[in-house]
């Protein structure tokens, strides 16, 4: 009964709150949904790249969040520019409720020092949300699912047009960077109540230690610590976590939660995040496991995410990106020292 109970919840507070303050999906594997992060991240490896990303969220209840990206991304050498294209949607209890949406990002390559490198991006999305009132469904005193036979709303599904504004700054060491997303004001109510998807603002950032250099007979190894922060509507996370590297390998442990901070009410105590990537060639794939800590640990059986990105050249690179900041594996075109390019002008 009690699992019945959180997804009804979910999607009773998502439709029918006196005032609604919805917020959007995440994904533990920040860096392996790059264009998601940050618009920034747009042509941030020579030639192109293709990204799946799948997550899996609470699947110990019945009809939960599920959730899915698929992106391009591509290096315009000309122009030391970067584009790319980023489809999302996210399925909230088995198609009650779901929410789409496909955006165009573009980011600019500025080096302002020898040593330091800004990256300007932008994206503007189409989207899609719509709801399902002949799927949605009660619990019962003894746990059983009944229709939601009172379901009333005027409106079953929108269109609307939004932007996302970000900038990140890094050097061969260190990164951080500023995304604010839902930039434009839209009214995402399936009833006659205002609902308003808030501005989220992300900060993330982090520095890798390479505690040994790559030679002939050695691959580098090295460690990177990270951090993602959020905040959407009043509610705030914060994921922290390191990556230990040796090719083709790559191991991850992420903690998320704010200790002794309650949004809402809530303890701000949320998962254990532990990933496994490997590569081969021109492929990544890695996994990644949430171990619940909160209140519901007993009822949602964790989540799950995988994700799988492609690199591949398109023609001859003439002036690549400055260096990939450096954060985990070449995949994602984080780190990749083989393919440094040599220093451009710099405005200083």
């Amino acid at each position: 009964m009690k699992k019945g109970i959180v997804i009804l919840l979910s999607i009773i507070s998502l439709c029918c709150a006196e005032r609604v303050r919805a917020q959007d999906a995440q994904f533990s594997q920040v860096y392996s949904s790059p264009l998601y992060l940050s618009p920034s991240f747009a042509g941030f490896t020579p030639g192109g790249r293709v990204i799946l990303n799948y997550r899996d969220q609470w699947p110990g209840v019945s009809e939960s969040f599920r959730t899915y990206a698929l992106s391009y991304d591509q290096y315009i050498s000309s122009y030391n520019s970067g584009v790319g294209l980023l489809f999302m949607r996210d399925d909230q209890g088995g198609g009650q409720l779901i929410t789409q949406n496909i955006g165009i990002n573009y980011a600019y390559e500025l080096a302002v020092t020898r040593d330091i490198t800004v990256r300007p991006g932008l994206q503007f999305k189409y989207a899609e949300r719509k709801i399902d009132p002949g799927r949605l469904s009660q619990v019962g005193p003894d746990g059983e699912i009944f229709p939601w036979i009172n379901a009333d709303f005027p409106v079953e599904q929108f269109r609307n047009i939004d932007a996302t504004a970000s900038v990140m700054v890094y050097n061969d060491f260190l990164w951080s960077g500023v995304t604010v997303d839902n930039l434009i004001k839209n009214d995402i109510g399936f009833t006659d109540i205002e609902t308003r998807l808030p501005v989220k603002t992300v900060l993330y950032g982090g520095g890798k230690w390479v505690y040994q250099e790559a030679s002939r007979s050695t691959n580098e190894q090295s460690a990177t610590m990270a951090f993602v922060y959020r905040n959407q509507a009043g509610f705030q996370q914060l994921d922290v976590g390191v990556y230990w590297n040796t090719s083709p390998i790559e191991a991850g442990i992420w903690y998320r939660g704010i200790p002794g901070v309650s949004s809402e009410s809530l303890t701000n105590n949320d998962a254990l995040i532990f990933s496994l990537g490997l590569d081969y060639e021109s492929f990544h794939i890695a996994y990644s496991y949430d171990l619940t800590l909160s209140g519901l640990a007993g009822y949602t059986s964790g989540s799950n995410e995988i994700s799988l990105i492609y690199r591949f050249d398109i023609g001859p690179v003439l002036n690549p990106p400055r260096g990939p900041i450096p954060c985990t594996h070449p995949a994602h075109g984080l780190g990749d020292r083989e393919r440094r390019p040599e220093r451009r002008r710099t405005i200083f």
